[in-house]
């Protein structure tokens, strides 16, 4: 579950992490009087769940009240990354003289925490990634140890910082392994984190992102519809899927989330673009009507690809649901299947007399087929 700005930088600030001072409205008359409590220039951040906020003129800056309330004007029921505006925070505009990134994550690989830091802040950490890696340092932290503070004072070195700089990293990167830890977070980052003129360190960004298995012993959140992206996730969330809107016009229906990722990355790989991640394997295997429908309800979709493979999750049940779908919703767009598992020929003969759809028997071919029918 992700949280907004404001609410992760309260956690911040429970831990004792710096942020600037702000203040959440919902409306412009409220972003004025909120500009001049705080009684100097202000950021009128909008509050979504999307990154990207910044490009898609969801920050502005007021020098006066006046300027304050047109700005949050401006800002509240717009549309940013598919999201309505309804929320924003304002906040004292700091004097920058730099900026740094830092998070912590999950290393998948190694099962542990995985500190990012870089003294390339308020970039996409993405970009520096792929262009730059050098300037990504990274530090792994056992999970049964913790991380100590000679770790985190090795990591505010190797960025170069020295001084009270590197002494106000390190305690913000301990405080920060303490909101991860406390929340069940799989991902805390602050980009930037700012170096002000006179020296101090402040979040000037909090994203937080807290692991849905662990919402039961995290109460003072509560999964709403404003938690997702979109009002397809969040119905996605509700029927026990895993949906992701992405930029392409093929539509991905998939058992498993590494199967999932597989036949995506093989759309990429033949010249196509996926318009989402949708898997429903496992316990929700029986929701195959429900994620047709899901992906049916996306304008930008062309061709519906469905790919699954699995023990547990019963190829015919499976295409019982999809076969309802297809009877029900009457798409359009042409089906791609490709169907393997427990009762997989069961499965392919229900398509082909119920919907008269002929499964692929490889999932490459498959693919290709897709890409081929939506223009790629």
């Amino acid at each position: 579950m992700k949280l907004y700005e404001y609410e992760g930088k309260e956690l911040f600030k429970k831990i004792g992490i710096p942020v600037p001072r702000g203040i959440m409205v919902t409306s412009a008359a409220a972003a004025g009087e909120a500009a001049a409590q705080l009684g100097t220039e202000v950021v009128i951040k909008s509050q979504i769940l999307q990154g990207g906020r910044g490009k898609a003129g969801g920050i502005k800056f007021a020098a006066t009240t006046g300027e304050a309330r047109e700005a949050a004007a401006a800002i509240l029921g717009s549309q940013l990354k598919a999201e309505t505006v309804s929320k924003l925070l304002v906040e004292e505009k700091l004097a920058i003289a730099r900026e740094l990134y830092l998070a912590i994550t999950i290393d998948a690989v190694k099962a542990s925490p995985l500190i990012m830091a870089s003294a390339a802040g308020g970039m996409d950490i993405e970009e520096v990634a792929r262009e730059t890696p050098e300037r990504i340092v990274r530090e792994a932290v056992p999970i049964f140890r913790g991380l100590l503070p000679f770790q985190a004072r090795r990591v505010a070195y190797r960025l170069g910082l020295a001084g009270k700089e590197a002494s106000a990293f390190t305690d913000i990167l301990l405080k920060l392994y303490r909101v991860f830890r406390f929340y069940d977070a799989e991902l805390v980052e602050i980009n930037p984190l700012v170096v002000t003129d006179d020296g101090k360190m402040v979040a000037a960004d909090a994203k937080v992102n807290i692991y849905d298995g662990a919402l039961f012993r995290q109460i003072d959140f509560v999964k709403g519809p404003e938690r997702y992206d979109n009002e397809r996730e969040y119905r996605a969330a509700r029927y026990g899927l895993g949906y992701v809107k992405l930029e392409g016009n093929i539509g991905v229906l998939c058992t498993g989330a590494g199967l999932t990722m597989t036949v995506l990355d093989l759309i990429n790989y033949y010249g196509g673009k996926p318009a989402n991640f949708l898997e429903f394997g496992g316990a929700t295997y029986k929701n195959s009507y429900y994620a047709m429908q899901l992906v049916l309800e996306d304008p930008d979709v062309k061709v519906i690809l469905i790919n699954t493979f699995g023990l547990v999750a019963r190829a015919d049940v499976i295409s019982q649901g999809l076969a309802q779908a297809i009877k029900e919703l009457k798409p359009t767009q042409p089906i791609i299947a490709s169907i393997r598992g427990t009762g997989e020929e069961e499965a392919r003969e229900i398509l082909r007399k119920e919907v008269g759809l002929e499964p692929y028997a490889n999932v490459e071919e498959a693919v290709r087929a897709a890409v081929k029918l939506a223009g790629g």
